[in-house]
């Protein structure tokens, strides 16, 4: 596997469906969908973090943002007309991880999905045309199944045979702050390689022999975690363009920490 079956340039998006991500974390409602009708790829449509990449429930231990069922995805994919025998190319706006995250469910359940690297500022660069306002499509047909990339839960955490990382803010990991969760702190055992480095100047994906460097010291396999689940898929997502296959914790620290029984560790 090479760069470019991971990430898309520009110029490649013509034979592919394109999904437009743009979310930020705590933005109001409705702001990545606001920006999408303002201006976008032409022909894009916008896939939402929050109602189609993310299950609704009550249950805290699975995190913020817990894994859409088969089900859900399957039915949040068929109202945007989406065909699953085609490729799809997803983007947002670098430094938001939106685009992995969606990179990583769809995968996960055995699309062919890339993302545009350098994201939205990459095609106003190109330069791109912009489309604006809402588009129509019909509905599809969309079943799809789930599991075709690995997970842990946190039962198998403390037997993990090789590095857990987190991928947060190194003041997050430490416990020195904490804006969103109950608890600071992180998952006794791991190790902090925050995720902001993951991208360039540019907004786009490093080169391969910087990722490989930034990870080099850690032993494998390697499991990620990061606040809800988002961040860490811009993980998982720079070490696939490394060769390495890399394993997602999905509830990731907003999970760990709402269960009682889990131990946190600080400093």
């Amino acid at each position: 596997m090479s760069r470019s079956d991971y990430l898309a340039t520009p110029a490649q998006l013509h034979s592919s469906q394109v999904l437009d991500v743009r979310w930020q974390l705590n933005e109001p409602p409705g702001t990545g969908r606001a920006a999408y009708l303002a201006g976008h790829i032409p022909g894009a449509l916008f896939l939402s973090l929050e109602d189609v990449l993310t299950q609704p429930s009550l249950d805290k231990t699975l995190g913020r943002h817990p894994m859409p069922t088969a089900r859900h995805l399957s039915e949040g994919l068929s109202q945007l007309g989406i065909d699953p025998a085609r490729p799809i190319v997803v983007y947002d706006e670098p430094g938001t991880s939106a685009a992995a995250r969606a990179w990583w469910v769809l995968a996960w359940a055995g699309l062919d999905v890339r993302v545009l690297d350098g994201g939205w500022p990459a095609w106003l660069a190109f330069p791109g045309q912009v489309e604006a306002g809402p588009r129509v499509v019909s509905p599809s047909s969309v079943e799809l199944t789930t599991g075709h990339l690995p997970t842990i839960d946190a039962d198998a955490i403390a037997g993990w045979p090789g590095t857990l990382v987190d991928v947060r803010a190194a003041e997050r990991y430490r416990g020195e702050v904490e804006p969103i969760d109950a608890k600071a702190g992180h998952i006794p055992g791991a190790v902090n390689r925050p995720v902001a480095a993951l991208w360039d100047a540019q907004g786009a994906m490093p080169d391969e022999r910087a990722l490989t460097a930034y990870f080099r010291d850690l032993r494998q396999p390697l499991a990620l975690y990061c606040g809800s689940g988002v961040s860490a898929c811009q993980g998982v997502l720079a070490l696939a363009v490394t060769g390495v296959a890399a394993t997602l914790y999905p509830p990731s620290w907003s999970g760990w920490s709402a269960d009682p029984g889990h131990e946190v560790a600080t400093g």
